[in-house]
């Protein structure tokens, strides 16, 4: 047909060269902003534990975009889209910046740094916990050795009498007789129970008393240890980092070993592979989620959690892809691959998730005030006390959802590039402030037992960790679009992409 694009006209792609000088900026700002940042939170001991809420912030947002380029990059090849090829390569350089946000997440991982312990209140009381209870098995061991023994020696002394009063009484009645045979295997059972602990371990029973004073200590510490304990929350972020980093550099790599070779092979092991990626992808973001945003307050708990900060990952990642887009568009690029039928689809899904994010954050307030759980409802009673009230209807309710819902059903807006563009934009304000909603009315709370919810004057820390980690995270984008060519353009989908319709 006269006027379609031919695929083999691009089969050379078209490379991201300059911007030098912005990179440099912002690796100066990025990697200035966090020494400053890292250097008071080590010299300022008083601060440290404001700052480390900070910090959060700064990491999860970017973390949650990086995540959702990932995302977009998996659903892309699981769903045989067409139409995203062209701009594929950018879902794929956002995905790439996960190892990067994680490893700025380095200094939640030590102790001395003060912000784990800060941040996550269950390790200090879980030591707490613990070394209280090692302290009363050291004082009360040497009396709960004896009392086993005693127990042993009785219930064995029962056994023997339960017998002997059977066989003394031949002439007993059957229901008699009977009902003392019963009572003679209760006592069996119960001597077999105590009989089974090896009472020369003294180990052994150390472990036993200690865990029973744990238990007494912190019940709920105590249910939840096979999950919250240092060990697993180690092995965890680890997991985390090497199944998010390792899909989006698999699956990276082939796109570009494509672009060079042209084998259609690439095509098939991203498209096969990424439906196996998907639940490591669902799986790590959801509990990379609990350990760090849900875990903030360990006696609370959402089943909806996950779902829900994964929706505001794939909308404002969208978001963000569409910016991107536009400002290469501006500079000279892709103007020859992407056109108004790509930005109209791309505006369609971020209306989709615009709502599928409200229908989340409407069904995670519903399920809980319906309920009417304690441990559940502290949540958004924390965060409808003092402005935060205000804060969640103005921000969330009417800015993270009425307007850009409003704004994103009319047509023409999502085939005007500097109009989509300034929608998602917004997007991206809102969904900082949902994150600065999650993390940040916890530092009040946490840090002044209750009696603040804010601390006077920590917003600027939050400024700085924020500015740092986004000249971070943009050095290192700029570094990743001049790496390859911005589209994929030797896939065998890139015909139907480039000749879009919808």
């Amino acid at each position: 047909m006269a006027g379609l694009k031919d695929a083999d006209d691009f089969k050379d792609g078209e490379h991201f060269k300059g911007a030098g000088l912005l990179k440099f900026v912002l690796g100066i700002v990025g990697f200035g902003g966090m020494a400053l940042f890292l250097l008071l939170a080590f010299f300022w001991k008083d601060k440290t534990p404001e700052m480390a809420y900070s910090w959060l912030f700064a990491v999860v947002f970017f973390l949650s975009l990086s995540v959702g380029g990932l995302f977009w990059t998996l659903l892309h090849h699981a769903s045989n889209s067409g139409w995203g090829t062209v701009v594929r390569r950018l879902m794929e350089n956002l995905g790439s910046m996960i190892p990067f946000i994680l490893i700025l997440g380095v200094p939640f991982l030590i102790e001395g740094c003060g912000f784990r312990n800060a941040l996550w209140e269950w390790f200090p009381e879980r030591e707490a916990a613990l070394h209280s209870a090692e302290v009363e098995t050291e004082a009360h061991f040497a009396e709960y050795k004896a009392d086993l023994e005693a127990d042993v020696a009785k219930a064995d002394a029962e056994v023997k009498a339960g017998e002997a009063a059977i066989s003394s009484q031949p002439n007993l009645k059957p229901g008699e007789k009977r009902h003392l045979e019963d009572k003679l295997q209760v006592l069996k059972k119960q001597a077999a129970e105590l009989g089974e602990e090896d009472l020369s371990d003294d180990a052994g029973l150390r472990a036993k008393l200690k865990d029973d004073y744990f238990r007494e200590e912190a019940a709920l510490l105590h249910a939840k240890q096979g999950f919250l304990n240092e060990g697993s929350w180690f092995v965890r972020y680890l997991l985390y980092f090497i199944g998010l980093t390792g899909v989006i550099f698999i699956l990276r790599g082939w796109s570009i070993k494509q672009d060079r070779d042209g084998d259609p092979k690439w095509f098939l092991l991203m498209r096969r592979w990424s439906c196996g990626f998907l639940p490591i992808f669902a799986v790590s973001w959801t509990f990379l989620v609990f350990d760090w945003l849900m875990a903030l307050d360990y006696t609370w708990f959402s089943t909806m959690w996950g779902v829900y900060l994964f929706a505001g990952a794939a909308l404002n990642s969208m978001g963000l892809l569409v910016i991107v887009l536009t400002l290469l568009r501006r500079a000279g690029y892709l103007k020859n691959v992407v056109t108004m039928e790509h930005y109209h689809l791309m505006g369609k899904l971020m209306l989709a998730f615009t709502i599928f994010w409200a229908y989340i954050a409407f069904s995670q307030f519903f399920l809980i005030w319906y309920a009417n759980i304690t441990e559940e409802t502290k949540f958004y009673l924390t965060r409808n006390t003092d402005f935060w009230n205000v804060y969640t209807i103005t921000f969330l309710v009417i800015g993270h959802f009425f307007v850009p819902f409003a704004a994103l059903l009319i047509q023409k807006f999502k085939m005007m590039p500097a109009v989509l563009s300034g929608i998602a934009v917004w997007n991206l304000i809102m969904h900082s402030l949902d994150i600065y909603w999650i993390i940040i009315p916890e530092r009040g709370v946490s840090l002044t037992n209750g009696t603040q919810m804010t601390m006077p004057g920590a917003w600027l820390f939050d400024l700085l960790a924020f500015v740092s980690v986004a000249g971070i995270f943009g050095f290192f984008l700029l570094r990743q679009l001049g790496s390859a060519s911005l589209f994929p353009c030797r896939d065998p989908r890139l015909d139907e992409s480039l000749n879009v319709v919808n």
